[in-house]
């Protein structure tokens, strides 16, 4: 998978960027088995994910030093980390749900979502509001949660509920295959 680099800041100051409770209690995280992550990085969301799900999280990345350390926080939970090209080869799990947190403004989001709807049954995202953010990709790349809805529904994925203000910079959104609720 191309990612567009916007450049990682050093694990402390990245980690002051979000709120990772109130994130995964928006989500319902705790209601989840198994769920697979595309993106670790530093396992901000692995780690804390995997202490609240009932099951295994599976956390996928491109960067062996991230998921190096992604295992090393999360050496005493069910985690499983793996380098893997997701966009190229896909989840090669089922789980319950799938994050896709700040990794939409890759080069080929439809191929993520597609991916990611084939693997889980919830398509849980989160990514940088639109405006003057501390961090984040540039403006011209960053998807507004209109864009991400709309990408959604070409792959057959509709929103859940509402988007979702993740303060203090992001917004999420629940997302379903469209024929998983009435």
């Amino acid at each position: 998978m191309k990612v567009i680099e916007s450049g990682m800041p050093d694990q402390e100051s990245w980690e002051d960027l979000f709120n990772v409770r109130l994130i995964l209690d928006r989500f319902g995280m705790d209601q989840f088995l198994d769920v697979a992550e595309l993106g670790c990085g530093y396992g901000t969301f692995s780690v804390a994910a995997a202490e609240r799900i009932r099951g295994t999280l599976y956390a996928f990345d491109i960067d062996a030093e991230m998921l190096a350390r992604t295992q090393a926080r999360g050496a005493d939970l069910p985690l499983v980390c793996e380098l893997r090209d997701v966009v190229a080869d896909g989840f090669g799990v089922r789980v319950d749900a799938v994050m896709l947190f700040n990794v939409l403004h890759g080069e080929q989001p439809l191929t993520m979502l597609r991916h990611a709807a084939a693997t889980g049954d919830t398509i849980l995202v989160v990514h940088w509001r639109q405006g003057d953010t501390p961090r984040g990709p540039s403006l011209d790349i960053r998807p507004s949660a209109e864009q991400i809805i709309d990408w959604a529904c070409k792959v057959g994925l509709e929103l859940v509920g509402d988007v979702m203000d993740l303060p203090p910079w992001h917004f999420g959104m629940r997302l379903v295959r469209a024929n998983n609720w009435g």
